[in-house]
């Protein structure tokens, strides 16, 4: 049965219909612009900042020693800045290592890591300030989602080559989400507590943001041109 349009006969409305009719226009008008006085707040776009390797990349096979160790030995500390544009929050970390034994002929070995420390420092004159450090939290290996990612041969392992090197991929929660001041220089330093130097953990060359990052050991500083693999996330 095809659908008939219904329309109601109206009478046309008198001077004083439209008088009355523009009044209750120009009150419904009002009202809107009344409603219309706070308008709805846009979201925020939220900070994010990585320089994670894809897995399909074979490339930037390098990484840089940073470990607690439980011998009594030195710890090293890898370190890497950042700045978000805007104010934000981390509230999840990810990050890129390897492990390797410096023996030449050695296959990757496996990995040694019984949970990792990350901390968030403040700048001082473009060096992470020590002694300000703006966050530190300790995860188990369970909360920092290892996840193998391949394997490569014929690297060298400190002095040591060939070898070959375990490549593994890491993201955690941090329990308290850390706040950002937008443009302000911050570092980030990942470490893997293992039992020694007998197999070393690397935190693996990343992506380059302002290929700047330092390594510190036994009181001594190395500058590397190239950055860390990591991400930070609300």
């Amino acid at each position: 049965m095809p659908r008939t349009s219904l329309t109601r006969a109206t009478a046309t409305p008198g001077p004083r219909s439209l008088a009355r009719a523009a009044t209750l226009v120009l009150l419904a008008a009002g009202s809107l612009a009344a409603c219309g006085d706070k308008a709805p707040a846009e979201p925020t776009e939220q900070q994010t900042h990585t320089t994670l390797i894809p897995g399909s990349n074979n490339g930037f096979v390098e990484a840089r020693t940073s470990q607690i160790v439980s011998d009594g030995s030195p710890p090293s500390y890898v370190f890497d800045d950042f700045e978000f544009e805007e104010d934000g929050t981390i509230g999840t970390v990810g990050w890129q290592g390897i492990f390797c034994v410096q023996t030449a002929g050695s296959s990757a070995p496996a990995p040694t890591a019984t949970q990792f420390t990350i901390k968030i420092y403040l700048d001082a004159a473009g060096m992470p300030d020590l002694g300000a450090t703006l966050h530190t939290s300790t995860h188990t290996l369970a909360q920092s989602n290892q996840v193998f990612e391949r394997e490569v041969s014929n690297l060298n392992c400190g002095t040591a080559s060939p070898t070959e090197w375990a490549f593994y991929r890491y993201e955690t929660d941090l329990a308290t989400p850390v706040a950002i001041e937008g443009g302000a220089k911050y570092w980030i330093s990942i470490q893997a507590h293992t039992p020694s130097y007998a197999v070393y953990f690397g935190w693996r060359d990343g992506l380059a943001d302002n290929n700047h990052s330092l390594q510190l050991y036994d009181g001594d500083y190395t500058t590397w041109n190239v950055d860390r693999a990591y991400s930070l996330e609300p």
